[in-house]
């Protein structure tokens, strides 16, 4: 990093800049999206979980200080404000997604699905393996449900035609998979032999919304787990070495990084099989390692690089009581902080992270060659 030049640190910021400031409608009318239809856990939920039975009082979502810093209230995203697909439909002139179970709220430019704690493979599956689960899992398949069931009520027999001017965000998934695994003491040689299930899972689900008519897919992975507080302090060595220059614990980047290398194979497979369909991965892991690689650049304190917002408990990374319970604190300025409560990211992180994928995958969905459209990974 330190060999960069000044002119290309100065290039990069200002692609980011260039992202974020373009013409909204613009935007629209070049990629043509006018709906946008979203899957996943809790980096995309937008108020599903707390909408369901009994779970409210149970997810401190449901509470300040979530949602501080944008909404002024919490709104059931896992954040101080806005998520990544705030900033996506933004881009795209389109306006915030609705929960799907926030009933009497317009869907016409699209939906949110996701809910906190969905796993991609199903409670069967996970419960036969002895790994913990939300007893309100919505796993991947059953907001595919919701899915199925939306497009009935809404467009009916003309869904192809009203999807192929959609985007779906199919995850990310996985990453509530594995977060069980690990807390629920398994190791990571077992753990990295239910990757390719996951994967499959995924995959069968993008063959469904293709099947019911979607033409443009992006397809995210997961963060870099050996960042995140929560793996930092519950997993953490003795070793120096275990830590990379940032901080982050090696072995759980590369388990990260091993599920986004299979997940990456399996979308080029599927884009030789469906050539007509945009299939783009979206590079998570990537722009988050982008925001902390050049964190004091975009503004963020980096002596609480690796630290919780919004928690307490003591500790470097400020991460044992859950943000939102009783005695947690929250930092007086979130913008400072790319972690806001020990697993989800701040408003300003996803800002950032938010830009550098846009930036990558949008003109991915316009090219003229699907082909040359497809599958890569940012070098970010």
């Amino acid at each position: 990093m330190a060999s960069l030049s000044l002119a290309k640190v100065s290039f990069f910021l200002l692609v980011i800049i260039l992202v974020f400031h373009s013409s909204p409608s613009a935007a629209r009318r070049k990629f043509g999206i006018t709906s946008v239809y979203q899957f996943g856990d809790s980096l995309a939920d937008a108020g599903n979980a707390i909408r369901l039975p009994n779970v409210s009082l149970l997810l401190s979502t449901s509470k300040l200080p979530y949602g501080e810093t944008f909404f002024n209230k919490p709104t059931g995203r896992a954040s101080d404000g806005r998520i990544i697909n705030d900033f996506i439909v933004s881009a795209l002139n389109l306006p915030f997604l609705n929960a799907y179970l926030n009933k009497g709220t317009s869907f016409h430019q699209g939906a949110n699905f996701a809910v906190s704690g969905a796993t991609a493979l199903n409670n069967t599956f996970w419960a036969a393996q002895n790994v913990n689960l939300r007893p309100w899992n919505k796993y991947l398949d059953a907001q595919l449900d919701w899915f199925k069931s939306h497009l009935q009520s809404t467009c009916g027999s003309n869904c192809g035609q009203h999807l192929k001017n959609s985007l779906v965000i199919l995850g990310e998934f996985g990453g509530v998979d594995y977060f069980n695994c690990f807390f629920s003491n398994k190791q990571e040689p077992e753990i990295r032999r239910y990757v390719p299930l996951v994967i499959a899972e995924i995959t069968r689900g993008i063959r469904d919304v293709i099947k019911l008519g979607a033409t443009r897919i992006l397809v995210p992975g997961v963060y870099p787990f050996g960042c995140l507080p929560v793996y930092l302090t519950s997993f953490a060595v003795p070793t120096a070495t275990a830590y990379n220059p940032l901080g982050c614990l090696r072995n759980l980047n590369a388990f990260s990084s091993y599920h986004n290398t299979e997940l990456k194979i399996a979308l080029k497979s599927l884009q030789s099989e469906f050539p007509n369909v945009r299939i783009v991965y979206g590079d998570y892991y990537g722009a988050l390692m982008t925001v902390l690689r050049w964190a004091t650049i975009f503004g963020f304190n980096r002596n609480t690089l690796l630290s919780a917002c919004c928690g307490g408990g003591g500790g470097r990374y400020n991460y044992g009581k859950p943000c939102g319970s009783d005695g947690a604190t929250t930092c007086p300025n979130p913008s400072r902080y790319v972690n806001w409560d020990g697993i989800h990211l701040t408003d300003a992180a996803h800002h950032l992270m938010s830009n550098i994928i846009l930036n990558d995958v949008l003109p991915k969905f316009v090219h003229n060659n699907v082909e040359d459209a497809g599958v890569l990974m940012s070098s970010y």
